[in-house]
């Protein structure tokens, strides 16, 4: 069994239903299952005991990324590192700071919180020093030597506890600022979709670990550009980790799938859905942009207007017309199903010409 598999086929072709029904027969796995919606539409089944979803919209993302914020940063450094690549891969510096904003002074045992006396009193430490200003900032750096005292000392406890402080109303909001190689620091919610969404299904995989057998993901390709497209695998396996897990993935992007037969070749394979049946997509060419336009046309019948991918098949068309391998019927119906996928006239008008000729590429012509 490959350990990542694609559904793909033109709009209509139920390659989603296909994930959901994967999905769906996951009891077979002996350990959790997750699964992440890019788009409203798709219906995985609610989150269980066994199974975790993970609904990408402005509502599913602010939820994950709060739910997930104690994990993150309470984990001894383990996780952030983890989120430090991902940054970098995405264009940040590997940096994100906490900004506290503190409600009105109110008496409150923190021991409500945590029975830790050591905490009690890191977290009564980091309240002191934001008191006189109101609030501030707090960094985790995967470089500065901020980063190894955040750890050990107050920072990380009050980010350890920011959503209990706020729910006692002794901070009054928090947010997370990260900072861009091209622009000024932003929090979260300023991100572009294509940021928030990485980031925060980066999240959601890494609180589904250890215990993850599959992983379901339909249509990653929203909101990211191509360049992360082409590297969407490789981010997914910053979050997996050391941990395996089988992935299933419904895409309509000949990027994403290149991306993932370049990095990950023997391990990936390609299933065309249409209907109820599906088989396995044959991609000879797994590098370069020939290999985008060899997925387009093998997965989603697509010709692009300038196709290197075309040529060589209408030369390895005429090569099996003069070689006696196929009849000129045969040729004329494998050129027109090339048509009847175009949409450039230029293109068209080539295959035209070409079908006019064929006679002179018979045997013995």
């Amino acid at each position: 069994m490959k350990r990542i598999s694609f559904f793909v086929g033109p709009n209509g072709c139920g390659k989603t239903r296909r994930l959901v029904k994967a999905a769906r027969s996951s009891g077979k796995w002996p350990k959790r299952t997750a699964a992440v919606a890019n788009t409203p539409f798709v219906r995985f089944e609610r989150s269980s005991k066994n199974r975790k979803v993970f609904r990408v919209s402005p509502a599913g993302i602010t939820k994950v990324v709060s739910e997930n914020l104690r994990n993150f940063f309470d984990s001894d450094g383990r996780d952030t590192f983890d989120v430090s690549d991902l940054l970098e891969a995405i264009g940040f510096h590997p940096v994100v700071e906490l900004e506290v904003k503190l409600s009105r002074a109110r008496d409150f045992d923190l021991r409500q919180i945590t029975s830790d006396p050591f905490e009690v009193e890191a977290i009564n430490s980091a309240l002191d020093v934001l008191r006189s200003e109101g609030g501030g900032r707090f960094e985790l750096s995967r470089y500065s030597d901020s980063f190894t005292r955040s750890l050990r000392g107050r920072n990380r406890i009050l980010f350890k506890y920011i959503q209990e402080l706020k729910r006692a109303k002794l901070v009054s909001s928090y947010s997370l600022i990260f900072h861009h190689r091209e622009r000024v620091p932003q929090i979260f919610a300023e991100l572009s979709s294509g940021e928030q969404t990485l980031i925060s299904t980066f999240l959601f995989i890494r609180s589904a670990l250890p215990d993850l057998g599959a992983l379901f993901v339909d249509e990653p390709e929203n909101s990211l550009h191509p360049e992360w497209q082409r590297q969407y695998l490789e981010m997914l396996h910053m979050a997996l980790g050391y941990h395996e897990a089988k992935i299933y993935l419904a895409t309509h992007s000949p990027v994403l799938v290149s991306g993932a037969l370049s990095s990950y070749g023997n391990d990936v394979e390609v299933i065309r859905v249409d209907g109820d049946k599906e088989h396995l997509v044959d991609i000879r060419q797994k590098f370069g942009p020939e290999s985008v336009e060899e997925i387009l046309w093998e997965a989603f019948e697509t010709i692009t207007p300038v196709s290197h991918f075309l040529s060589i098949e209408l030369s390895r068309i005429l090569q099996n017309l003069t070689d006696g391998r196929i009849n000129q019927q045969e040729a004329e119906e494998e050129i027109a199903h090339f048509k009847s996928r175009s949409y450039d006239r230029t293109q068209r008008e080539l295959l035209d010409r070409v079908t006019q000729n064929l006679e002179k590429f018979l045997p013995n012509a």
